[in-house]
């Protein structure tokens, strides 16, 4: 099963796919956790060229290819065969993150970002979960440290990001689960598990 973590900086992805994955593993199912650029050798390179700060102007065309670069990569090399042997592979960040980053908040076709998944045929969540937090929640919490490229955009910036990610979520409710960010670390977890148990019709808790 293929399941994709999505939300804005500071929306507790991390914390929720680390519990996942460990309640997962203590049914007894294989995981693998996967990150968006990266996971690869190749894809680790592409993700430090970029988030890595610069004074050299990067266009949104340019963001893009270096993100496909990678989850193309990534998706022939780790995520189809996972899945192919029954694994379960869970990912922070996807395709997803691209539509509201990079169209909703900077500008690129939707249509030329619908064509690039189409010609790289790449696998498709079965389950995304989208941590929605606000832009102020945000900024409070990785105020503390040292922001990459992408975390140093405005505020503004991160407003258009979800309300991208919410009109996503809207679009495509048969996949995303839109998940309440401010609540207790405890209860997202147990409402996530209860997601992925019903898909699997099998309990995880």
């Amino acid at each position: 099963m293929f399941i994709t973590f999505e939300g804005i900086e500071g929306s507790g992805k991390s914390t929720q796919i680390k519990m996942l994955e460990k309640a997962l593993h203590a049914k007894g199912h294989e995981v693998i956790v996967l990150r968006e650029p990266g996971g690869t050798i190749l894809g680790e390179k592409v993700r430090e060229a970029f988030l890595e700060k610069t004074i050299e102007k990067i266009s949104v065309e340019t963001e893009t290819f270096l993100l496909y670069a990678s989850r193309k990569h990534l998706d022939q090399n780790l995520l189809k065969p996972s899945l192919a042997s029954k694994k379960f592979v869970i990912c922070d960040r996807y395709y997803d993150a691209t539509e509201a980053y990079q169209c909703y908040g900077k500008g690129l076709s939707h249509d030329f970002f619908k064509s690039l998944n189409k010609v790289c045929n790449l696998s498709i969540p079965e389950i995304t979960f989208y941590i929605d937090i606000t832009s102020e929640i945000s900024k409070e919490r990785i105020s503390n440290r040292e922001r990459d490229r992408m975390e140093a955009e405005e505020i503004e910036f991160f407003n258009k990001v979800r309300e991208g990610y919410l009109k996503i979520a809207e679009e495509n409710r048969e996949r995303i689960y839109k998940i309440n960010g401010i609540d207790t670390i405890e209860n997202i977890h147990k409402k996530i598990l209860e997601l992925v148990g019903e898909k699997i019709g099998s309990s995880l808790g």
